[in-house]
């Protein structure tokens, strides 16, 4: 056995006594824009969900509402010090000045839309300071955010559940065959666009701000 795998072996029996929670709180770590793989979490909770230990819907609800409630925190760090802050201090949460200004260029390019389209690409963990500090509507900032993750976090716990107990070979497949990943990401952020370019979504959303 692996030093990875035995470590693995250790914490499986903690995040089946913890349950939604632990779904949650894995997500929620990750949701405060600090490195973190919540990835990782997800996968074992669906190879959970595999066993009967929990609902996979839910695992995937509660994931999804405690990544986007921890982004009150870095949405209120950027909507309070603003770009000069997230410049100065940004790469001590990993917001390097490169990835600022190219995250700041999609924010500039596609408005609050990249909100949600930016939980399925690499600046993920970092556009909840660009809502901050764009002054967006909290209620929008909520609702996109979770409209965001959730297919991240539903295809990365359903992973976890149809692999089982070989759920580990995921994380090998995902490093070896990194471009396939990127595809499926891409995919997924298309069809997210089309969605939010709807006019239902468009409606929903000025309801939104307007709350």
């Amino acid at each position: 056995m692996q030093i990875w795998d035995f470590e693995i072996a250790q914490i499986i029996p903690w995040m089946t006594k913890l349950g939604y929670a632990g779904a949650a709180g894995a997500l929620f770590v990750e949701g405060l824009s600090i490195p973190f793989p919540g990835g990782t979490f997800l996968l074992i909770y669906g190879f959970l969900a595999s066993q009967g230990k929990i609902s996979l819907p839910l695992a995937i609800f509660w994931a999804s509402i405690g990544y986007t409630v921890a982004g009150t925190f870095p949405y209120l760090v950027g909507k309070i010090g603003g770009r000069p802050l997230l410049l100065n201090y940004g790469p001590y949460v990993g917001l390097s000045k490169r990835n600022f200004i190219s995250t700041e260029r999609w924010f500039k390019k596609f408005g609050i839309p990249v909100v949600a389209l930016g939980r399925l690409l690499f600046f993920r963990n970092y556009i909840s300071y660009f809502a901050g500090m764009a002054k967006m509507p909290t209620l929008s900032f909520y609702f996109f955010t979770w409209i965001g993750i959730l297919p991240w976090v539903a295809f990365m716990t359903i992973l976890g559940y149809i692999l089982g107990h070989n759920w580990i070979y995921a994380l090998k497949l995902i490093e070896k065959y990194s471009w396939l990943g990127v595809v499926v990401l891409l995919a997924m952020a298309a069809a997210a666009y089309l969605l939010i370019k709807s006019r239902l979504f468009k409606k929903l959303n000025k309801w939104l701000e307007d709350a």
